[in-house]
């Protein structure tokens, strides 16, 4: 059944005139993203204020983040060839 709806496709496709190809250059955006200065916090104030348990939330979200950013910054540089 599925390789007749295919060619039933592809019939309709060379009937309708949609079998030519167009080929469309696709640039990148190969500049990266700016990252916002972060504020100097002095840890152990943030970490009386917080307390242990909040303190390692904010500290594992805060590395994800920066996970994230290299993450992007690794496929940019892939698919940006300078």
């Amino acid at each position: 059944m599925n390789a007749m709806k295919k060619l039933a496709l592809l019939a309709l496709f060379a009937v309708s005139g949609c079998s030519t190809l167009e080929v469309v250059p696709v640039m990148p955006h190969c500049a990266p993203v700016t990252v916002p200065a972060l504020p100097v916090l002095d840890q152990g104030v943030l970490w009386d204020a917080l307390g242990d348990v909040q303190y390692r939330q904010l500290e594992r979200y805060i590395n994800g983040l920066w996970s994230v950013i290299d993450e992007q910054a690794a496929v940019i540089d892939g698919v940006c060839v300078h």
